[in-house]
């Protein structure tokens, strides 16, 4: 599988490169050459071409196959980025530390490759060399087996052709749901405005939140936070939710696939200083736990609390109090837990914390990585409390440890996935979807914003893994690599403890002892599509077909991701984007189909339409969605 995959004519030269190893304009020495790729179904097959030797005077055109079940190709121009300083060995950069990290892919300065530009054929050329990735979408039920296809690259007449084989396994991974393993990253609306020169909340920025949607649900991420500042207004010390822009944020995320709903937190450390003892509320900027504090934190939970159950979010809300709670403010910080609990009853508390002094106050604990492997026992104990334990990553751990950063391997990202197979974890949080501090084409790391001007730098790529494109996001090779980390946790969890174990060990031990040869991953990850391949564990397909102009569409994927048993694959279709000759149009909007045949008994129309479904007894309640399920389970 690993074979060289060189072609060359005329003076160009072209081979493919493992997606998981790191690129650099200057050298492609050392990379991992293939000639075939593995995959799912249900997952992206994407794979990397250098090429060099071309005549700049000649747009460089690409050709690339397709199969049936397998998208057509989509093609990406990949744009480096610069690594001005190294991370450190413990945090931030090694300026910081004030000593050398052995544990980077280089040492900085340097350019690496990182961004996913899309691209057209032909493509006007700057460069006798570029690098490109070509990826393909399996599909659920695409043909399992081994298919050949074939790229061929050049400019005029000058062309080459690489063969590739693409095996498709009889293995699925779902598509992102409630089940899915939770995953956020948080996110600036802000900067979406600014860095596309865009009004805030003007039609023009609600496309493009649409946009970001879209690409978090490509990463798998299954959670979207919401600032309680972006749908409250003030008006002379009252704050008012706008009920409206509240809806139709919940239903742009739930539209592009998105299940759980995340309060962001309602408190901080006033001015910042991490030895106060009391929070403040960011809504109002006083004491929270103060008597007008806290009766302002009432009325602004009223409202909240009544949108959560006329909308029936009641199953799909949790909520953060003040972000990384410590000793020192434990105790007020529990005050306001036991606020959030009287008044947002039924709502988890989740919090990125590493204090074991909020025990009783938090119901999803989430501490850095190498803090949960440090004080596993204890996190393991409050899992067996019945707690759930996620973990997440900042501008730390550096060193060996898991992260997502620019001069660390691709693998880490996807080894995230492993060790929440391996460890139990129930999700992972990052900060930095797209938090720029800086124009991210051209600075990776950035002074903090509490400390501008220091030592206290962010490390590179801290701030985000989605770059601000044309008039769209574009992902970064990191985003990618969580993706793909997450796709094989979907398919460990499909495998007996104990198998999925041994091929865990086989590349991942702990958070920072982990193979980082790509090969190794790569037979790691064969053995694992081969067992769930064989266990005959494929999920049952569930697809919600409907449409964004159908207003019963996103409340029948509400209450099917809130009906569906773990097991199930859910995707939520959208039938405005299907070519006019595909057979799922022969269903109206909304109905929901299990493993192809509707759930509710509806045949198909003769021939493929756009079309409204009334169901006679109205919208099919959680309860009914259930026992059909049981009832299908049964037959």
């Amino acid at each position: 599988m690993f074979a060289l995959a060189l072609m060359m004519a005329c003076g160009i030269d072209a081979v493919f490169v493992d997606e998981l190893d790191p690129l650099y304009p200057d050298r492609s020495a050392g990379v991992t050459v293939t000639s075939g790729l593995s995959a799912a179904r249900g997952t992206i097959a994407g794979v990397h071409i250098m090429v060099t030797g071309l005549a700049i005077d000649e747009p460089l055109r690409m050709i690339a196959t397709s199969i049936d079940g397998v998208s057509a190709p989509s093609w990406y121009r990949l744009l480096d980025v610069p690594v001005e300083e190294n991370t450190g060995p413990e945090s931030r950069t090694e300026r910081w530390d004030k000593a050398e990290n052995e544990f980077v892919i280089r040492d900085a300065p340097f350019q690496v490759y990182e961004v996913l530009e899309p691209i057209q054929s032909p493509l006007a050329l700057d460069d006798s060399k570029v690098a490109l990735r070509v990826e393909w979408h399996v599909s659920p039920v695409a043909a399992p087996g081994v298919h050949l296809l074939s790229v061929t690259i050049g400019g005029g007449v000058d062309m080459v052709t690489l063969p590739l084989a693409l095996h498709v396994y009889e293995a699925v991974v779902p598509p992102i749901s409630k089940q899915t393993l939770a995953y956020t990253n948080w996110f600036s609306p802000a900067n979406i405005a600014t860095y596309h020169d865009l009004v805030p909340w003007s039609e023009p920025h609600w496309a493009m939140l649409r946009r970001y949607a879209d690409m978090m649900a490509r990463g798998r991420q299954n959670m979207f936070w919401l600032r309680w500042s972006d749908v409250f207004t003030e008006r002379d010390g009252e704050w008012t939710l706008d009920q409206d822009r509240l809806q139709r944020y919940v239903a742009l995320f739930t539209d592009a696939g998105l299940y759980w709903i995340e309060g962001a937190p309602i408190a901080g450390r006033p001015g910042g200083d991490w030895s106060s003892p009391v929070l403040e509320l960011k809504l109002g900027h006083m004491p929270l736990t103060g008597e007008v504090g806290s009766a302002l934190f009432a009325r602004q939970c009223s409202q909240i609390q009544q949108a959560i159950v006329s909308n029936g979010w009641q199953d799909r809300w949790v909520q953060h109090i003040a972000d990384e709670p410590t000793d020192v403010n434990a105790e007020d910080y529990c005050v306001a837990a036991e606020m959030v609990r009287r008044h947002l009853p039924g709502v988890p508390i989740l919090e990125a914390t590493m204090s074991q002094a909020v025990v009783g106050c938090v119901d999803a604990w989430c501490p850095q990585v190498q803090a949960w492997q440090a004080n596993q026992a204890f996190f393991d104990g409050r899992q067996a409390a019945g707690e759930d334990v996620w973990v997440y990553t900042c501008l730390r751990p550096g060193g060996p440890w898991l992260n997502r950063l620019l001069d660390q391997e691709r693998l880490r990202p996807v080894y995230f996935g492993w060790a929440a197979a391996k460890n139990g974890w129930n999700g992972y949080l990052h900060w930095g979807l797209n938090h720029w501090k800086a124009d991210p084409f051209t600075h990776s790391v950035v002074d903090h914003p509490a400390m501008p001007g220091t030592n206290n730098r962010l490390p590179a790529g801290d701030t985000h893994v989605l770059y601000p494109g044309n008039d769209e996001p574009w992902s970064g090779l990191r985003f990618e690599a969580h993706r793909i980390g997450l796709e094989d946790r979907a398919l460990l969890g499909q495998l007996r403890p104990m198998d999925a174990a041994a091929i865990i060990d086989r590349v991942y031990r702990a958070a920072d002892e982990y193979e980082t040869d790509v090969r190794a991953y790569r037979q790691a990850k064969h053995e694992l599509l081969q067992a769930v391949s064989a266990s005959g564990n494929t999920p049952t397909q569930i697809q919600v077909l409907g449409f964004p102009g159908c207003p019963m569409t996103p409340i029948m994927n509400e209450r099917v991701q809130s009906a569906a048993f773990r097991s199930a694959a859910i995707e939520l279709v959208d039938l405005s984007k299907l070519p006019v000759d595909d057979q799922l149009l022969r269903w109206p909007a909304p109905t929901v189909l299990v493993d192809g045949v509707d759930l509710f008994g509806l045949p198909p129309a003769a021939t493929p339409a756009m079309a409204c479904r009334i169901y006679p007894a109205g919208m099919p309640t959680v309860g009914a969605i259930r026992a059909a399920f049981e009832g299908r389970s049964e037959k």
